[in-house]
């Protein structure tokens, strides 16, 4: 339904499915942001004894508040769709920002991985963000399919961070 030729207003029945969605999804990475959080105070004497660790750590957690934020923006009730797009590609924008901050620290060191690690490092970094912001500039044109863009990337977000939890809990350490 259009309520004008610039303020596209999300149908509420192709909204009202997320809201469990993006209600798990906050709550699951509030928790996982407290694991991070957690894991770096453990090691915090090595985090920031690397070079690109602290950028790597910090941007970990931005890539989660990515996705407590958007589901906080999905969660408004009566959005407009260009305002939640606008708001998702925003999020995801800024996310993408600190990876590419912790992608530049990395290659700027000869320590830690190797040049192929380092590269698959950066594609899982800025990939796991691309589809919240390709989805969000979907949902911003008035396609509610970009929030199963969205929901993907949140996914990829999840486990990529995973990951790096791990690497700032014990991989650090070896």
């Amino acid at each position: 339904m259009r309520a004008s030729r610039y303020h596209v207003a999300m149908d509420p029945v192709v909204t009202e499915g997320w809201n469990d969605f993006a209600v798990a999804t906050a709550g699951a990475a509030g928790a996982l942001a407290g694991l991070i959080i957690v894991a770096m105070s453990v090691n915090i004497k090595e985090i920031i004894s690397g070079q690109a660790l602290p950028a790597r750590a910090g941007a970990t957690i931005a890539s989660v508040v990515v996705i407590v934020v958007s589901s906080a923006a999905i969660l408004i009730p009566g959005q407009l769709a260009v305002a939640l797009g606008l708001e998702l590609a925003l999020f995801a924008a800024g996310g993408l920002a600190l990876q590419v901050v912790a992608i530049r620290e990395m290659f700027a060191t000869s320590e830690g991985a190797s040049l192929r690690d380092k590269v698959a490092q950066s594609v899982l970094g800025v990939g796991q963000l691309l589809p919240v912001l390709v989805g969000g500039l979907f949902v911003a044109a008035g396609a509610s399919a970009g929030l199963l863009g969205v929901a993907a990337g949140f996914i990829a977000i999840f486990v990529v961070s995973i990951l790096n939890a791990w690497v700032l809990m014990v991989e650090i350490l070896r």
